[in-house]
């Protein structure tokens, strides 16, 4: 299926990647969460002290929060959807150049890559 921006529709698309905020009152119930729901933490887990306890950002596929907003774990937190990840990423593509940008000076990159002239 061909989206209105030129793309093609993936199947990330019906189940996109969204950054969520879960806040409980003890760290006891953001572990609860985490260990019932099997969440994505990033590369590692960063629980932030706040006004009213204690906050951490998981990534879920939408039908994965909608599964986890039924856990037992899940009424001793909230669930905040941040961001739309899957959007964002594909936003941000669209700042990604094309070609070769050290075609234009013949130079060839520096850096820890294999060098080989053109």
């Amino acid at each position: 299926m061909t989206e209105p921006h030129g793309g093609t529709r993936t199947p990330e698309d019906d189940d996109p990647v969204l950054r969520v905020r879960v806040q409980g009152e003890s760290l006891d119930a953001l572990r609860a969460f985490a260990d019932e729901t099997q969440p994505d933490t990033g590369c590692r887990a960063v629980a932030r002290r706040t006004g009213t306890g204690y906050s951490l950002d998981v990534y879920l596929e939408r039908s994965r929060l909608d599964a986890a907003r039924s856990t037992r774990a899940a009424a001793q937190v909230r669930l905040d959807v941040v961001a739309d990840e899957t959007a964002n990423g594909r936003e941000r593509q669209h700042e990604v150049g094309t070609g070769d940008r050290f075609a234009a000076r013949g130079e060839v990159p520096r850096g820890l890559g294999t060098k080989e002239p053109s």
